[in-house]
């Protein structure tokens, strides 16, 4: 698998570290993780700068996103991060939704977004299809 950079976006750190040690196993390595929609934005806004201070490949490919969060959540996330991708020149950055919602509203929503290239429900994914996912991309 080439290389990659994500970001995780998800206030619960145990569905981050679930997260995190699947995308170690199917080979990713450059992971940022983000605990709300609003520091995600701010991460992204810096990313030049970020990029150096972590010494890693920068912006992220992929942008692993849940929906209920506190502060900004994904559903808004999703619409900030639509003027600031035009803006930053983020075009190959895609979001990949990670949520425990099984509602097919939150799907249609999510999948209004052109830069939505997934949805997984969290504890249905497993490492083999992850694998799957990232490399479809």
């Amino acid at each position: 698998m080439k290389q990659i950079s994500v970001l995780i976006i998800d206030d619960s750190e145990i569905d981050r570290y679930v997260l995190k040690r699947q995308l170690n196993e199917v080979g990713v390595v450059d992971i940022f993780e983000s605990d709300d929609g609003s520091s995600a934005l701010e991460f992204l806004e810096n990313y030049e700068e970020n990029c150096k201070i972590y010494n890693k490949k920068f912006p992220p490919v992929v942008i692993f996103l849940d929906i209920n969060m506190p502060i900004i959540g994904g559903f808004e996330f999703l619409d900030k991060f639509a003027e600031l991708r035009n803006r930053l020149a983020l075009k190959s950055c895609v979001i990949m939704m990670y949520s425990s919602s099984e509602r097919a509203e939150d799907r249609e929503k999510a999948s209004s977004f052109d830069f939505v290239k997934d949805y997984m429900t969290k504890g249905e994914i497993n490492t083999q299809e992850l694998r799957a996912k990232i490399e479809a991309l």
